[in-house]
């Protein structure tokens, strides 16, 4: 006997969600962060390096963060301008620049860090310990259902 599938998975919906959620993160986090405003990629790029120091180039970062070139190439020139990132030639190949945050980017981190938390406090709020759980495995599943879809070969 064949499972029955609920048609409960709504593709242009979820791409929806995830937009509006995107632009309320970008909402709640931008606007109490130092003096000025970034943008959700800078903000991807400083919590990044901040997490992960030794995966510190533009290429690592276009690849981690699954994002165009140009893009993180725009965030990267902003970020080092402004103060926040600095950048130091490969010891081995001068063509590789390894990316480093300033201590001016040390508050604005520790800020962005509280406001991830409140943002995820508001969000799941009203919704219990065991319906979040539920949800982080159905979301993990269907991730790697979608990895192994486009990693498919010759389909």
């Amino acid at each position: 006997m064949s499972k029955i599938r609920i048609p409960i998975f709504n593709v242009e919906q979820m791409l929806k969600g995830y937009a509006r959620l995107r632009e309320a993160y970008s909402r709640f986090c931008v606007h109490s962060i130092a003096d000025e405003a970034f943008s959700p990629n800078e903000m991807d790029v400083l919590i990044f390096l901040s997490n992960n120091p030794s995966i510190n180039t533009a290429k690592e970062l276009t690849v981690t963060l699954g994002v165009s070139k140009g893009l993180v190439c725009r965030s990267v020139d902003t970020l080092m301008r402004r103060g926040y990132l600095t950048s130091e030639e490969d010891a081995k190949d001068h063509r590789i620049l390894h990316l480093r945050l300033t201590q001016k980017a040390a508050p604005v981190i520790g800020q962005m860090r509280v406001n991830q938390t409140r943002f995820s406090e508001a969000v799941t709020r009203n919704i219990s310990e065991e319906e979040l759980a539920v949800y982080t495995r159905v979301q993990h599943q269907i991730y790697a259902n979608i990895e192994a879809m486009t990693n498919r070969k010759g389909d």
